[in-house]
């Protein structure tokens, strides 16, 4: 008998920013760079944003030495509010890498203004693997939104 896997995670913030800025560290490529998808010790050399329904982000993701690159589809944008991003591993081209390790997911963003602050949601689903549990991306959200609420007071 199996035990079937814990498949999403939510995670909430409340950043001591303004909705318009957590907006903009979301949709922007210089501010992506500071914080999207890595952990503490980790650096983004390339990001590439079309950032429309139906486009994409890739990036470059270095860490412990290694690239490693996802795409992401952006499938719904309600400005200053609400991503809805279609996760993929991928190389550099854009192919799409997806494997039992690494599914393809979806990762939702929720903004609400709270008197000059921001709460985030972020709901990321269907990504756990035997190889990478749910617990695994915890981690990982909790460095990157660390950098993200640190990237916001400059």
């Amino acid at each position: 008998m199996t035990t079937a896997l814990k498949n999403e995670l939510t995670i909430i913030r409340v950043l001591d920013a303004p909705r318009a800025k957590v907006w903009r560290a979301c949709s922007e490529i210089d501010a992506l760079k500071a914080w999207w998808g890595m952990p503490n010790d980790a650096s983004m050399p390339t990001c590439k944003v079309d950032f429309r329904v139906g486009g994409s982000m890739l990036c470059e993701i270095v860490h412990e030495g290694s690239p490693i690159w996802f795409k992401w589809i952006y499938r719904e944008i309600v400005e200053g509010e609400k991503l809805v991003l279609e996760q993929h591993f991928s190389d550099q081209d854009e192919n799409e890498l997806d494997s039992v390790d690494r599914p393809a997911s979806t990762i939702t963003l929720r903004l609400e203004d709270m008197n000059g602050k921001t709460r985030l949601t972020v709901v990321h689903a269907d990504m756990a693997s035997e190889k990478y549990p749910v617990e695994d991306y915890k981690e990982g959200w909790s460095q990157s939104l660390d950098r993200l609420a640190a990237s916001l007071t400059g």
